[in-house]
């Protein structure tokens, strides 16, 4: 074989690489998707591949990328035949609203920059309503669950000998955080709260993942999920599924209980996605004896995918409904 065939051959080869036959451009290595996670990997590639696809094709795409908010700063879409995967390649966030990405040469010449909103519906590549009916499915999919324990020496104790961690509010409201909760045992060990004698704490703990899979195992959670078009789908998982997905998703979970009562407690749980741009919220029915009883039903209503630019209007009716005995 002469070398001029064999050089042909390997030009082939990368450019088969660099786009691939599930029409997107492979635009990172597979050690950094694993290394450095983000969801923006699968979108860049699929939507430049896309943009330069159209271009290529003289069908214009100025009012597509205008109705997507992604804006080339240097280059366009064609550039990403450019890139190598030994680019220097930077990502940021604005005020949690934009992402920024750019590539640099060898020499720091800029050759691919551009920004885009972190819009669910844009970076997943599917509509609002596509992406509510298929949630069931997403959650089915999670499979892997580790509880998460909060280092001694992060934890701060507060009366009564409970140590929780220094925990985030959400919209300002004190009792809805993502707060974990600990006692010292016997043998001088913090131990996550799960007993009868405090139903609140125990619950909080239950849905910030910080107790063994093996206590939970048990557990199922019945789910009313709201859809478009005042739609409903009812389904159940398991418990340690949807905080699979939560970890998975890598998911802030806030959580407060509303109402405690002679039947049980009342909790609203919200899940948000800050790399997407979209929150769950969660009205949570928690039967009285949980703790004593592992194979207990939560029942929940669901709204999924809420903007975060929505949901502290949503939280604002919520809070101002009246409240019901159930």
């Amino acid at each position: 074989m002469s070398k001029k065939i064999a050089l042909s051959l390997l030009l082939c080869v990368a450019l088969a690489v660099q786009i691939c036959s599930a029409q997107k451009f492979v635009l990172f290595p597979p050690e950094m998707k694993t290394a450095y996670p983000s969801v923006v990997y699968d979108f860049l590639e699929r939507y430049l591949f896309e943009i330069d696809s159209l271009q290529k094709k003289h069908i214009a795409v100025d009012q597509r990328l205008r109705d997507d908010k992604v804006l080339f700063v240097t280059g366009n879409a064609s550039s990403a035949t450019h890139i190598t995967q030994e680019m220097t390649f930077t990502i940021s966030k604005t005020e949690d609203k934009f992402y920024e990405v750019s590539w640099s040469d060898t020499l720091g010449n800029v050759v691919l920059d551009l920004a885009f909103p972190m819009q669910y519906e844009l970076l997943l590549g599917q509509p609002k309503v596509d992406i509510e009916k298929t949630f069931n499915t997403t959650l089915a999919e999670s499979s892997l669950y580790n509880c998460y324990l909060v280092d001694r020496q992060y934890l701060h104790e507060q009366p009564d000998s409970i140590y929780t961690n220094q925990n985030v509010q959400y919209l300002y409201v004190e009792s809805f955080n993502d707060a974990t909760y600990y006692r010292l045992s016997q043998t001088d060990s913090l131990l996550p709260i799960f007993d009868d004698s405090d139903k609140w704490r125990s619950a909080a703990n239950l849905f910030q993942s910080c107790l063994d899979s093996t206590c939970i195992a048990g557990y199922t959670l019945y789910i009313e999920q709201n859809l478009y078009g005042l739609a409903k789908k009812q389904y159940s998982i398991p418990l340690w599924q949807w905080l699979a997905y939560c970890q998975a998703m890598k998911l802030k979970v806030y959580f407060a209980i509303e109402e405690e009562r002679e039947d049980g407690l009342k909790a609203l749980l919200i899940a948000q996605s800050k790399d997407l741009g979209f929150n769950h919220m969660l009205s949570i029915i928690i039967p009285d004896n949980f703790v004593s009883n592992p194979r207990s039903v939560f029942k929940a209503t669901l709204n999924a995918y809420i903007p975060t630019h929505n949901v502290k209007d949503l939280y604002q009716q919520y809070i101002k409904k009246p409240k019901k005995k159930i």
